[in-house]
């Protein structure tokens, strides 16, 4: 029971949001949904307050009713709950899951959602989260938009992002002004739910997002600059008007979309019903404004005290780089955020640094940061460059899914490193290592040290970063660790491909000290490397590290085979030395000297 008055009968779902409840509502005999919720903040608290007082407000049948909301206690932890009518049905998303609905159900449900979106527009309500997740076609065939969680008032605060300067929201269906969080001066109100409203109708058309991308930084730039298709080049046989109405609601500039709601129901009847559908006559669209570009002078505006101190405390911090500088920069970046804003230069700067620092922890943050390092600060910052190199670079060398789906945007990013940093810096050679490991992976997991290869593998990964290796060498120091990396892998496909003298000429500048690898370094690698460069045409060096290795094999656990390998290694090679001694007359000192 909660309050007295829910009993819990049913879970109906649950996830990182908490869980849903069929339960009775004891006082009036009804059934309700019980959204239950642990906050871990307090924004997560408000987001539950949100939905409760603005979706209580609002009443209208294509909008799920909220009944109460309240705080309590479960199992020891302080939640709280939001009681909204039961609704039995599919969300869009599940029905899109099953393939393309009829156009007529596609149309009735967008006009619903448009005739929602009205009432909460009429009543100065932004829902600022349409997508098909957000909205049910219960089994009795009636359409209902749910979760106001971070709709936003007219007379609420007017940012899009969240305390910590996160912009909020679905991304794939996310205006053009709502990325830029009214940065470029376009205020964002309902008409950027008739933009989501229109990737969603696209979706139910076609089967497919306006935008394809699935990085939150490509999805950035497509909708601020890349043109929509018409629904009607993805889909044969829908009407003109609709590709005219699809596309007005997608139009960059809020001012040349349809002036409202009703208007996007009224032309949707009307395509429904095969008539004109003509657009209401709107306001010359003005020119959407295009995200800033950098200027090297937001960094050093004077006359500004605040901004001074700020600024050296982050120089003091870079410099000193102290143990806890991750922890340090995330509550500068918190106070430059409060006293500059999230979009300022040195906000993000600030950010940035820290999200590099804590990236092997978490990508999220520097993945979260980049819309806004793109957006404000400009494509060919070196900064910019830097983290994208960083990001989308793991991402494509070591992420899941197929590595070449980043090719396009790795070559832009070597393109603009190349330009800013050079052909041989740092940041220009790790982004053609990680495109080199992108394209040889391909739909592959990365390869382990040893493990999944073959020599079609080999020939694959020396094509790609064969040709890298000269300029690594020629730019990085030998304790680089890309540098190391790639050398290694080279010299193992070496290995796989019999190519001895390749593969010993890369050992030996991996092992310098052989004897080290012998006694404590891999005895698989050592076997390797002795191997290969006894056979590239130095079994001497090979002979006189191969005891060494051989003391230590018994024991080890499971290196049987291996302790086999190399005395049979041996035995070939002072079979080699024999002959040659024989064949040029060398010295008895040298047969003394390894058993001959």
């Amino acid at each position: 029971m909660i309050e007295d008055r829910y009993a819990l009968q049913e879970l109906l779902g649950q996830g990182g949001f908490g869980e849903v409840w069929r339960a009775e509502d004891s006082r009036v005999g009804r059934q309700v949904a019980v959204k239950i919720g642990y906050p871990q903040t307090p924004e997560e608290t408000r987001r539950f307050e949100r939905e409760a007082s603005l979706a209580g407000n609002l009443a209208h049948p294509n909008i799920a009713t909220v009944h109460d909301f309240g705080r309590t206690e479960r199992a020891g932890r302080g939640a709280v709950f939001l009681v909204m009518e039961l609704l039995r049905g599919r969300s869009l998303a599940e029905v899109l899951e099953g393939g393309l609905p009829p156009l007529a159900d596609a149309l009735e449900w967008a006009a619903r959602i448009a005739d929602a979106l009205g009432a909460a527009h009429d009543a100065g309500i932004v829902h600022r989260d349409i997508k098909p997740a957000n909205v049910m076609v219960t089994s009795g065939g009636v359409t209902k938009v749910l979760d106001f969680g971070i709709a936003k008032a007219r007379s609420g605060p007017g940012t899009e992002l969240t305390a910590t300067g996160m912009i909020i929201g679905s991304f794939p269906y996310m205006a053009p002004e709502r990325w830029t969080g009214g940065a470029n001066g376009v205020p964002v109100d309902g008409r950027a739910d008739l933009y989501a409203l229109g990737c969603v109708l696209m979706e139910l058309l076609t089967g497919s997002r306006p935008f394809p991308a699935r990085e939150m930084h490509e999805l950035l730039a497509q909708h601020l600059t890349t043109q929509p298709p018409a629904p009607g080049s993805l889909r044969a046989g829908l009407p003109a008007a609709l590709d005219s109405l699809v596309l007005d609601l997608l139009a960059k500039d809020p001012a040349a979309r349809p002036a409202s709601a009703g208007e996007v129901s009224r032309r949707l009847a009307e395509i429904a019903g095969g008539g004109p559908a003509e657009p209401a006559p709107a306001p010359a669209p003005a020119a959407w404004p295009p995200p800033p570009s950098y200027s090297p002078t937001v960094h050093t505006e004077a006359g500004d005290p605040v901004r001074t101190m700020l600024a050296r405390r982050l120089t003091a911090l870079l410099e000193d780089d102290p143990a806890d500088a991750a922890e340090r920069l995330g509550v500068l970046a918190g106070d430059l955020a409060e006293e500059l804003g999230a979009h300022d230069p040195l906000t993000l700067r600030a950010a940035y640094h820290r999200a590099m620092r804590v990236r092997g922890r978490s990508a999220t943050e520097l993945e979260r940061i980049l819309p806004r390092m793109m957006r404000v600060l400009g494509l060919d910052h070196p900064d910019t460059i830097t983290a994208r190199a960083a990001y989308i670079g793991e991402a494509a060398a070591f992420g899941t899914g197929d590595g070449r789906r980043y090719e396009e945007e790795l070559r832009e990013v070597v393109g603009q490193a190349t330009r800013v940093f050079g052909a041989h810096a740092t940041v220009t050679l790790t982004a053609r290592y990680h495109l080199a490991s992108a394209m040889h992976r391909g739909p592959h997991a990365r390869d382990g040290q040893w493990d999944a290869r073959t020599p079609e593998r080999a020939r694959s990964e020396r094509a790609w970063l064969g040709p890298l290796l000269p300029d690594l060498e020629w730019a990085l120091s030998a304790d680089s660790p890309v540098l190391r990396d790639v050398r290694r892998r080279l010299a193992h496909d070496a290995w796989l491909l019999g190519d001895s003298a390749g593969a010993a000429t890369l050992y030996w500048r991996l092992f310098p000290d052989l004897a080290e690898l012998a006694e404590r370094g891999d005895p698989e690698v050592a076997y390797r490397v002795l191997r290969s460069i006894g056979d590239a045409g130095d079994p001497a060096s090979a002979l006189a590290h191969m005891n060494l290795l051989l003391h230590r094999l018994p024991f080890l656990s499971g290196s049987a085979w291996l302790a086999q390998e190399v005395s049979d290694m041996r035995a070939d090679f002072r079979r080699a030395l024999r002959e040659r001694r024989k064949a040029d007359g060398t010295s008895s000192g040298l047969s003394r000297l390894f058993g001959l």
